[in-house]
C-alpha cells in the first residue's frame, strides 16, 4: 500500500540512517561505509536523496557524476567528480523491508530522474547487484560496455554485478 513519501536532498546528518537502513538490505560483504557514502554525498549533494515516510527515513539514493563506462569502485573512501563526467551514475537505491510497498523505491528513482534531467548528462548509468537487473530494465536501463578501467572496478561489485546503462540526450 503506498503511503506519503518525502523525499528529501541527503543531509551528512542523515547517514546513520543511511547505515541502518543497509543494513537490513544487503548481506554483510556488500555493506558500505559512513566515508564511502559521505565522499559521495560531498561530491554530488543534489543528487543523493532520503525517503521519509512519517518523518521516518525508510530508504535512500545516492548517485553521483561519472564517466559512462566507468563506475566508481564499491565502497571507495574517496570519490571526486571525473573531469569528463557524461552520466549520472545511481550508486545504490535501498529500502527498508518493512517500507517495500510504500512508494519510497519510485519516489527516489523520480528524484534521480529529476536530478538526470537537470544536469544534462547523456547517460544514467547504474550496477545492478542482487540480481536487480530486470527492476532496473522497466525504467529503461540495459545492459551496457564498460571501459578498460570499468572492467577492472566491476570486480569490487562482486558475483554477479551488471553495468547497466541508458542513453537519456544526444
Amino acid at each position: 500500500m503506498e503511503q506519503r513519501v518525502a523525499v528529501q536532498a541527503m543531509q551528512a546528518e542523515d547517514l546513520a540512517a543511511v547505515l541502518e537502513i543497509q543494513l537490513h538490505c544487503y548481506d554483510e560483504a556488500k555493506v558500505e561505509s559512513r566515508q564511502s557514502f559521505l565522499a559521495k554525498l560531498n561530491a554530488s549533494p543534489t543528487t543523493c536523496f532520503i525517503g521519509c515516510v512519517a518523518e521516518v527515513p525508510v530508504a535512500y539514493l545516492v548517485a553521483v557524476p561519472s564517466e559512462a563506462g566507468n563506475p566508481p569502485p564499491w565502497n571507495c573512501t574517496t570519490f571526486s567528480v571525473p573531469r569528463v563526467a557524461n552520466a549520472l551514475y545511481l550508486h545504490d537505491l535501498a529500502v527498508r523491508p518493512e517500507a517495500r510497498g510504500s512508494g519510497a523505491a519510485s519516489a527516489l528513482v523520480e528524484a534521480y530522474f529529476h536530478g538526470l534531467r537537470e544536469s544534462k548528462v547523456q547517460f544514467a548509468c547504474l550496477v545492478a547487484v542482487n540480481e536487480s537487473g530486470p527492476y532496473w530494465e522497466r525504467y529503461g536501463f540495459r545492459s551496457a560496455a564498460l571501459t578498460q578501467a570499468g572492467s577492472a572496478r566491476m570486480a569490487t561489485y562482486g558475483e554477479g554485478a551488471q553495468y547497466m546503462s541508458m542513453r537519456v540526450s544526444a
